[in-house]
């Protein structure tokens, strides 16, 4: 299921300013990101983790999405928070920023090469960390085109790789 929407609009730094460096790209989707994941209800667990040694890579964020039926920005929560959380999934998110669609568009990139990475990452991460209870694992990638005096767009890519966990 893919979902595009403009990004949160309340943040400053969702239109891309002339001429950023791609890191300063990058690091903008990123918290375009986080804040679309939190207004959704998902609880952001880490961003940006790098393994110790051996593997190369980076996880942009790991998130835990609720357990309760997707839930849009602004829509009302669940009341008994407990209940939100019974049978949440880990989701680790590649986020991927452009500024434009020269190079194809933002979602591209994630290739197969770049899944099986994630997925050995993702086995690292919840290999030295205690996660909370959860459902599983999933891929998402988030991918985020900045766009000139506009807001950025946003597509949300769920399950790019079957669940796996």
């Amino acid at each position: 299921m893919t979902t595009t929407r403009p990004a949160p609009r309340d943040t400053d730094f969702c239109q891309r300013p002339a001429r950023l460096a791609p890191r300063e790209v990058g690091r903008r989707g990123e918290q375009i990101a986080a804040r679309y994941l939190t207004d959704l209800g998902w609880q952001v667990l880490e961003r940006n983790w790098r393994p110790d040694h051996g593997l190369r890579g980076e996880l942009d964020i790991i998130a835990l999405e609720p357990g309760h039926a997707h839930r849009e920005p602004g829509s009302e929560s669940v009341t008994d928070p407990a209940q939100g959380w019974a049978g949440a999934r880990l989701i680790i998110v590649e986020v991927k920023t452009r500024s434009s669609l020269r190079q194809g568009p933002p979602a591209a990139a994630v290739d197969a090469r770049k899944v099986a990475r994630l997925r050995a990452l993702a086995a690292a991460w919840a290999s030295t960390h205690e996660t909370p209870p959860h459902a599983g694992m999933r891929l998402d990638v988030i991918s985020i085109l900045m766009r000139d005096a506009r807001p950025a767009l946003l597509r949300h890519h769920r399950a790019v790789d079957a669940s796996w966990g």
